[in-house]
């Protein structure tokens, strides 16, 4: 295509779309409707970056591998080390899922089956049934409490760690791990940021270098989630320690990093919308279909994924070079209306075919498990212990960490539990 004939660049700026901004941390829908319908394919000028906003094109892209979730194709990516002088959060990152060809990713993928089956995954249930059970406990029965700093921020660390085998004495760590973790991959972080959170990840892949080597140790090495996996063998082929250690990692970014905001946003949901709670208490067989359409509806990623360009291409009409991030706005796409029917709306029986709260193509969620898990048990608890639960003052006086790197974190939502005008009633 001549020059000519190119098609100019459709350009925004933090003027459309500042996603750091306090006003849209608290209210995004009015930007995500714009983006949508007026620039769903964009260069932003202030993020240097593409952002892609829409569902339709959100759902082309992500099966598209030109659009490489490896960060090495990003034209700031650091000069690639040989093995022997990388650390352990290199090893692990160049060894994973985001990072392999579409061939070795089908292969892990296979490979880490077993630890996900539901054998594996009962038993994880279990655990985590009875640390929701201990999280309520410890609520009892005030007439409010804060549903941010009582559930979201502890329950999902204490269930990834009980999953991978971190014992209580740990969870601190752990915690500091898996937000080091997060960090130190979010490109839209100053480098100076990233590269401090990366460097504080180490302690924590030595700690499951050691476990994964003592467990190879053992005659057997266990039925549980890490056992399975270095028990894994398909044809002689099994997964190295990086490997293992990079299923972990991801295990750990989705079940405690989304888990947290999951957690605030289903209550705030549910008891914004009383009719939705009381129903899914009459209907809970609902919960899997509530828990997806809870997390569209909360649309709480404020910077969500991203992917880079692996070779210059024209992509609906606009063109791409080598190297260029792109922004994938799942959180607008969730918000389309062309896919999505009065999208502002909670309707936990919604049809949700093709929805992409999970992703999409090769790389949808490994974590979808979990999130669904945590997520429904801890509702389910929550109509048990506060059938009649309600916001204090209708929002939960709700607050927001503005400096969160990833999230519209909710850092504080006050729930009334009604329990003392239950027993009166009764």
């Amino acid at each position: 295509m001549s020059a000519s004939n190119t098609p100019a660049r459709i350009e925004i700026d933090g003027k459309i779309f500042n996603p750091y901004s306090r006003d849209f941390i608290r209210s995004p829908w009015a930007t995500w409707d714009r983006l949508v319908k007026e620039f769903p394919v964009a260069w932003h000028k202030d993020l240097s970056m593409w952002v892609v906003s829409s569902h339709d094109a959100l759902m082309d892209m992500l099966k598209d591998n030109r659009f490489s979730t490896n960060y090495k194709h990003w034209e700031f990516a650091p000069p690639p080390k040989p093995v022997e002088q990388q650390n352990h959060f290199e090893r692990a990152i160049d060894a994973g899922l985001f990072a392999v060809d579409p061939l070795q990713h089908l292969r892990l993928r296979k490979l880490t089956m077993p630890a996900f089956s539901k054998p594996v995954m009962g038993k994880i249930d279990a655990k985590i049934r009875d640390l929701i059970t201990q999280c309520f406990d410890e609520i009892g029965t005030p007439d409010q409490f804060d549903a941010f700093s009582m559930i979201a921020e502890k329950l999902p660390v204490r269930s990834i760690a009980r999953m991978v085998g971190v014992p209580t004495n740990m969870e601190s760590f752990f915690h500091d791990f898996a937000v080091n973790v997060v960090k130190s991959t979010r490109i839209n972080l100053p480098l100076k940021e990233r590269e401090k959170a990366m460097q504080d990840t180490l302690p924590g892949f030595q700690y499951f270098l050691d476990l994964i080597k003592e467990r190879r140790a053992l005659p057997h090495p266990g039925e549980d989630f890490v056992g399975q996996l270095v028990a894994a063998s398909d044809n002689g082929d099994s997964l190295n320690d990086y490997q293992i250690v990079s299923v972990i990692q991801a295990v750990i970014v989705a079940g405690s990093d989304t888990a947290t905001d999951l957690h605030t946003y289903a209550i705030q949901g549910l008891l914004s919308n009383p009719d939705q709670y009381q129903l899914l208490r009459q209907k809970p067989e609902l919960m899997e279909n509530a828990i997806i359409e809870l997390l569209r509806y909360g649309a709480f990623g404020k910077t969500p994924q991203f992917r880079f360009v692996s070779e210059d291409l024209e992509w609906r009409g606009q063109q791409f070079k080598k190297g260029q991030s792109v922004l994938i706005n799942l959180t607008a796409a969730w918000m389309d209306d062309s896919k999505w029917e009065n999208p502002r709306k909670l309707d936990i029986q919604r049809r949700l075919d093709g929805n992409l709260v999970f992703g999409a193509g090769a790389h949808f969620c490994i974590g979808t498990y979990l999130v669904r898990v945590q997520g429904g048990l801890m509702i389910q608890e929550l109509m048990k212990r506060f059938p009649n639960a309600e916001l204090v003052n209708g929002n939960g006086d709700v607050e927001y960490d503005y400096n969160h790197h990833n999230a519209r974190r909710i850092n504080r939502l006050l729930v009334k539990t009604n329990v003392e005008a239950a027993r009166k009633a009764a």
